[in-house]
């Protein structure tokens, strides 16, 4: 197993921020910011997934990037909800897919280590 270090977790944060404070409704020759952006975040987020397994348990760090997760999920759900480019909605839906089914394997891990370690 390796050992992914706070800093990386972290990474997944200043991923999203771009995503997370544009504007939904910019005009059509800007919505590709918004969707390199969208892009990106697609790809973290289905990377960690790839790599959660692999990496070292730690309950405090798994707890924090599961609550980013779900604030971020939020955020996205709220300001996109009504984004009327077909190809930036295909985006977000499927980055808002990967981001609930990366919660639910964290959510997962936490609780494995909670029933492992009670006594």
């Amino acid at each position: 197993m390796s050992r992914l270090p706070v800093q990386q977790f972290e990474l997944y944060h200043q991923l999203m921020m771009p995503l997370l404070n544009i504007e939904a409704d910019l005009e059509p020759a800007e919505s590709n910011i918004i969707k390199s952006h969208a892009r990106t975040a697609l790809v973290f987020t289905q990377g960690m997934r790839d790599i959660l397994d692999d990496l070292t348990f730690d309950y405090e760090i798994f707890e924090k990037l599961l609550f980013d997760l779900d604030d971020n999920y939020e955020v996205v759900k709220t300001e996109y909800a009504t984004v009327r480019d077909p190809e930036l909605k295909s985006i977000v839906d499927q980055l808002m897919t990967q981001m609930v089914k990366l919660q639910i394997e964290i959510s997962d891990k936490l609780v494995d280590y909670k029933h492992a370690n009670r006594a």
